[in-house]
């Protein structure tokens, strides 16, 4: 009996870290939608607010019930994921002048920074050495005009 008591109070024990445990997870899952889902407002907020003011950004982050130093974290995530990911971060190889000259012009055409366009060039150039040239050949063929 003395065997079997130990035995359900280890199971009664588990069965309360295994309750805290999925209600640790839950909350973890709850709280990366959360973010993911502010991530996302925080975009498209700048996509219509390219440049905004300080002022602005604080009431943004007001309206939405952030911290404005919530808001600038997930902000720096955002730019973190941009600028410290993608094919050319381990790119060892070197990138063709021309390609790169082709490339900024196209993509100046998605940003007004010369460096993160330049950053995208090399995410493509990186995987596809004459991505530029394959992609002037295709607009060529598909009838688009510069």
């Amino acid at each position: 009996m003395v065997g079997r008591k130990k035995t359900l109070k280890q199971t009664i024990r588990m069965n309360k870290v295994m309750s805290i445990k999925s209600r640790i997870e839950r909350y973890l899952l709850e709280e990366k939608d959360n973010n993911d889902a502010m991530k996302t407002k925080i975009m498209e907020f700048f996509k219509s607010n390219p440049k905004p003011k300080d002022a602005t950004i604080h009431s943004f982050a007001e309206k939405e019930g952030i911290d404005a130093h919530k808001f600038e974290e997930i902000v720096y995530d955002i730019l973190g994921s941009f600028l410290g990911y993608g094919r050319s971060k381990d790119f060892k190889g070197k990138y063709d002048p021309k390609e790169v000259e082709i490339g900024i012009k196209v993509e100046m055409e998605h940003t007004g920074n010369e460096m993160l366009a330049t950053r995208i060039v090399h995410d493509h150039l990186s995987e596809i050495p004459n991505y530029y040239t394959l992609l002037k050949e295709m607009e060529r063929k598909a009838g688009i005009k510069d």
